[in-house]
């Protein structure tokens, strides 16, 4: 016994509540609780099928296939006067969707152009909808004397638009928001003075019905999905309400509605104005039906709908006072469902099956058919009634089937056609890759044949040389032919350039090198200074390298005569700079000469710049005793490089008077390095200096650091920063920034190429990391000497 308890509480557990909906928007409350997971709120498992047609829809919900499913109101009110068990009722739970109908068409035809011999069609969602008595109606009022034939086709949301463009095709019966497309069509209820409802009145359009198999066995669950329901609607008046709402922002709602982009589908939904108007709601406004119920004979039920009688049907106020609580309950316990349907039911008569041999003729109907489609004629439909025979009712199942194929078929066949205009596109945009790829190759050899430099192509696996352009060949007076024999270790004279460009091994990474002053081999034997560059670049599959060769002996002339100049001209310079300061130093010392303040000031100017020109002077003269080395050899030691700092520091604070600037100082003492005592005061005193001279008010920072094997030094200041444009040019001889501030300042453009000199003679390393309007932060690094306490 408790075996099978056990099961029954597993099974009751596993329950899920299949809900079909078709691709219309009037099925986005079911949506909207199955994405914001309403359902799961009220312990519902739940399972959304899209079904492309209603009659799809009522017949699974009939058969018991299905729990619950949206489906159109003519079409529930003319099932509830149809006697069945409880088992094939279908029951309502909510009103989901009221449409302001009007009629649609692409021209604005005229009664008297309607032709009787014409065969109109009007799509419709199902052949028992608002949509089709509204399509009735209108007709009758708008051509009373000119009465036409027009068939009602069942079409799905997605193929609406196609087929209302067809030109057999009268117009359609719809609202701009459950059809988009109609904005741009002509309006009969603005064009006409044909009205068949009040100015601001809706027509129940759709509802969720339940199957008689879930009311019967899962009463509990059903109260959970009109709850969910409920509670999305209430959703979707709040959030229309309110314009700055993001309750649709985590919404996909794209696979449950294709045939609308996600962009006009977040646009309908949020700011449409028939959802502000109250087109979703779970009441049903029974009087807008009385116009087109009115004289409409039903052959089905074999009569006519009067309001009296249809209003009890569409009353949801017990299921509605049910639900105010929020909580779970058995909705057998409700009258509205344990005795369905209309007062007065029509029961169909029984048919003697055998006389009037109906399975023959609907087997043969059924071949029929079949050989239709397989002839490819899609359109053949078994004919029909609207009796309650069981062949008719198979033939009306088997109509549904084929509808649904083709509706299927159709969205393939749009794919289909969207994947080949995709693939159009893409072939174009290949081809046109591949035109644009032939000119860069050949825009791409004619500049190297033909550029001013000498250049040559070499294989990166090998070293051969595989081309040289014009230049190169003038150069070197090889031939084509004679490359083709060559490597660049050939043509080189006693350098190995094989180890740094890694030939035959590790080719993934780029390779960039720079092998200044170098000989080169040419073909009559002489030889001839040049300047190498190797930039790595790929052609085809395979890594190559362009190699320029650039003759240096203009630029070591140009070098010399540079330097022989500012050796020249600092030499001179520094004697009578030596003069003024010593004849200087005299009238401050002198303390007979009696000075007033503003003699003072003006010696004070005197000083400032006297020792601003100093440092010039001292610092073209280190550039050229750094590359003649013709001074005398100065002393190595190990040293610490605090005591240095701090008097490069104190020199020059001068250059901060005026300025609002804080100093902050970190200096670790007892770490050592090995090298010349002036010349790390040069890099300290330049990097100082500038931070001062581009810092206008903020703060300049001195550290000193011990990093493992390496000591660090790093000056850093809040100063107007350094152009990314320029970060690579700073360290290069006589370059400064160009711009407004910098011609302000003042200098040479030698002080960061000394540094940048300096450090590298002492086996270092500097970086530089700025950014513009924030400062610059200057970062040397320098061998630590271990030294025995």
């Amino acid at each position: 016994m408790a075996t099978i308890l056990e099961f029954r509480i597993v099974a009751k557990e596993s329950f899920v509540i299949n809900i079909c909906i078709t691709s219309r928007l009037s099925c986005l409350p079911i949506v909207i609780a199955h994405k914001k997971g309403f359902f799961d709120e009220y312990e519902v498992n739940v399972a959304l099928h899209v079904i492309t047609h209603h009659k799809a829809i009522l017949a699974l919900l009939e058969a018991g296939r299905v729990e619950a499913g949206e489906i159109p109101t003519i079409a529930y009110l003319q099932e509830s006067f149809l006697k069945k068990s409880k088992i094939k009722r279908i029951y309502k739970g909510l009103m989901l969707y009221h449409s302001p109908l009007s009629f649609y068409s692409r021209f604005l035809f005229k009664p008297e152009e309607l032709s009787r011999k014409k065969g109109y069609f009007v799509p419709v969602p199902h052949i028992h909808s608002v949509e089709r008595l509204y399509a009735d109606k209108f007709l009758e009022e708008y051509a009373p004397a000119n009465p036409i034939k027009v068939r009602y086709m069942d079409t799905p949301s997605f193929l609406e638009e196609k087929e209302f463009l067809k030109p057999s095709c009268l117009g359609i019966v719809t609202d701009p928001l459950l059809s988009p497309f109609v904005k741009n069509q002509y309006d009969f209820k603005e064009k006409t003075e044909v009205r068949l409802q009040a100015e601001d009145s809706m027509f129940p359009s759709t509802l969720l019905g339940f199957s008689g198999v879930c009311v019967q066995n899962m009463g509990r669950e059903a109260s959970g999905v009109l709850l969910a329901v409920k509670k999305a609607i209430d959703f979707i008046k709040e959030s229309s309400q309110n314009p700055n709402s993001k309750g649709w922002d985590d919404l996909n709602l794209s696979q449950y509605f294709p045939h609308l982009r996600t962009a006009d589908l977040k646009n309908l939904i949020f700011s449409h104005p028939l959802i502000k108007k109250g087109c979703y709601s779970y009441k049903a406004d029974t009087e807008s039906l009385t116009p087109l119920l009115k004289d409409t004979y039903f052959r089905l039920i074999r009569r006519v709908m009067k309001p009296e009688i249809i209003r009890p049907l569409l009353d949801f106020d017990e299921i509605l006072e049910s639900l105010e609580p929020k909580k779970i309950f058995d909705v057998r316990k409700l009258s509205s469902f344990q005795s369905a349907g209309a007062p007065e039911q029509y029961a169909p008569s029984l048919i003697n099956y055998r006389k009037l041999n109906a399975i023959r003729h609907l087997i043969v109907d059924l071949n029929s058919v079949a050989l239709d489609v397989l002839h490819g004629n899609y359109q053949s439909r078994l004919n029909t009634d609207d009796t309650l025979l069981l062949d008719n009712r198979v033939k009306m199942l088997v109509n549904a089937m084929i509808d649904t194929f083709n509706s299927n078929l159709e969205l393939q066949k749009e794919e289909i056609d969207e994947l080949e205009n995709l693939i159009s596109i893409l072939e174009i945009k290949l081809d046109r890759s591949a035109v644009d790829l032939q000119y860069s190759e050949e825009k791409y050899r004619y500049l190297f044949e033909f550029s001013r430099e000498a250049i040559a192509l070499v294989d990166a696996d090998t070293g051969n040389i595989l081309e040289g352009n014009h230049q190169f060949r003038s150069l070197t007076g090889y031939t084509r032919g004679d490359l083709t024999k060559l490597t660049i270790e050939d043509i080189i004279i006693s350098e190995q350039i094989a180890p740094q460009l890694n030939f035959s091994s590790d080719l993934s990474q780029d390779t960039m090198l720079s092998l200044p002053d170098i000989e080169i081999l040419l073909k009559d034997g002489a030889t001839i200074g040049v300047d190498l560059s190797f930039a790595s670049i790929l052609l085809s599959p395979k890594k190559r390298y362009q190699v320029q060769f650039r003759p240096n002996l203009e630029r070591k002339e140009q070098e010399r005569l540079q330097h022989e100049f500012i050796s020249n001209v600092s030499h001179e310079l520094r004697s009578p700079m030596t003069n003024i300061k010593g004849y200087l130093e005299f009238f401050k010392s002198d303390t007979s000469l009696k000075y007033t303040t503003e003699h003072k000031n003006m010696l004070e100017v005197i000083d400032k710049n006297a020792k601003r020109l100093s440092f010039l002077i001292e610092n073209m003269l280190r550039l050229t005793t750094s590359r003649e080395k013709e001074e005398k050899e100065e002393v190595i030691e190990i040293f610490d490089p605090v005591p240095v700092i701090e008097d490069v520091i104190h020199m020059n604070s001068h250059l901060a008077k005026g300025k609002s600037i804080e100093w902050d100082l970190s200096l670790k003492k007892g770490l050592f390095i090995r090298g010349i005592r002036f010349e790390f005061s040069q890099i300290v005193t330049n990097l100082y200096v500038n931070a001062l001279k581009y810092t206008f008010k903020g703060k300049v920072s001195i550290t000193l650091a011990d990093k493992t094997n390496q000591v660090e030094l790093i000056v850093q200041d809040t100063g107007i920063g350094i152009d990314p444009t320029f970060k690579n040019q700073i360290f290069d001889r006589f370059f400064r920034i160009p711009s407004t501030d910098n011609r302000k300042i003042g200098g040479t453009g030698l002080g960061l190429s000394i540094v940048k000199s300096l450090v590298e003679k002492l086996n270092g390393e500097i970086f530089v990391e700025s950014k513009m309007g924030e400062g610059s932060t200057f970062r040397v690094l320098l061998p630590k000497v271990i030294t025995s306490s």
